[in-house]
């Protein structure tokens, strides 16, 4: 009887679907500075997301800053091949105005044995005037 508790136990932790984890943590992205260079990367893990199933919103859409997927370069029998990983998003550009800037990542996380779960995440980026102190 023993034997048949842990099995279903385990068998119930195999199928668990666990919510997909966000680097950094928090809502927040490091500030930036109007008119100058922005970087920042946001990586998605716990979660199987592909360009069809994950999107990201900037607003204001005219902040300046813009978002696109990681591209890794594979390479295989002397060929090489570019694919983008959705698993980690980089935010760059050049912020307009001070003010701040909300990033938000949303669609829904590709499923194996269960159906997939939901992304719903806004982080807010501060963006300051030149000579400001910039916390991080």
């Amino acid at each position: 009887m023993k034997k048949i508790i842990v099995f279903i136990i385990f068998f119930l932790f195999a199928c668990a679907n666990p919510a997909p984890n966000f680097s950094p943590g928090g809502n927040k992205l490091p500030d930036g500075t109007v008119g100058q260079a922005y970087f920042s990367e946001v990586e998605i893990t716990n979660a199987v997301v592909f360009k069809e199933n994950v999107g990201v919103n900037i607003s204001p859409m005219d902040s300046g800053l813009r978002w696109k997927p990681e591209v890794i370069t594979l390479e295989r029998e002397g060929q090489k091949k570019e694919e983008e990983d959705y698993h980690h998003i980089i935010i760059s550009g050049k912020p307009k105005k001070t003010g701040e800037i909300l990033i938000h990542i949303n669609g829904y996380t590709m499923g194996t044995s269960t159906p997939g779960r939901k992304i719903d995440k806004v982080y807010r980026i501060k963006i300051n005037r030149a000579g400001d102190n910039i916390m991080h």
